[in-house]
């Protein structure tokens, strides 16, 4: 609370310098301790290509994916039509972004990939969502970016067990925050 008045995790304190929200950070780790990676191009266009696709999926991607899995994540509920349709959508939107590229934006592995592969683990791996199939392209998409991190699967295990943790509590009537609650 005192480095982080919202919170929230991740959080780094590097030399004083205090910083949270997870694409900021990789963004500042990037620029000051691998300025010449091609993570985060030094190319003035291909840095912003980068960013726009960073903040796709961070305001209109992830967006749209929590809006569609909040109601079954918390309330064990099925979300309505709209919010599918504006997943769906988004999903759609990603896989125009990628075109015929190997990565988000072009042939290299960038910043904006590590980003978004989570959030498409999250409806691939964590919550399995039914309307992957439509979109194989973004699978495929998945599976060379966790190629080319060979780290991923198990720094995301934890996280992708949670996400499957929450959805069955939520499915039982069990509260989804806190220790699971006894069902007598």
């Amino acid at each position: 609370v005192k480095l982080n008045p919202q919170h929230t995790v991740p959080t780094i304190n590097d030399n004083g310098f205090v910083l949270w929200e997870s694409r900021a950070i990789a963004m500042y780790l990037l620029e000051k301790y691998a300025p010449d990676s091609p993570l985060y191009p030094k190319d003035i266009q291909k840095r912003a290509l980068v960013n726009r696709l960073v903040f796709f999926e961070s305001g209109s991607f992830y967006q749209a994916q929590m809006g569609y899995f909040r109601p079954r994540w918390f309330k064990g509920q099925e979300p309505g039509g709209d919010l599918k349709e504006t997943y769906d959508k988004a999903l759609a939107n990603a896989v125009t972004l990628l075109g015929d590229n190997q990565f988000l934006a072009g042939d290299t592995l960038t910043l904006a990939d590590v980003g978004f592969v989570c959030s498409l683990g999250i409806a691939i791996e964590g919550a399995e969502y039914e309307g992957m199939d439509q979109f194989p392209k973004l699978i495929e998409y998945y599976g060379r970016v966790k190629a080319a991190l060979p780290e991923y699967d198990e720094e995301a295990a934890e996280p992708v067990g949670l996400i499957r943790q929450m959805i069955a509590r939520a499915k039982s009537g069990q509260k989804v925050h806190g220790p699971p609650t006894d069902s007598k």
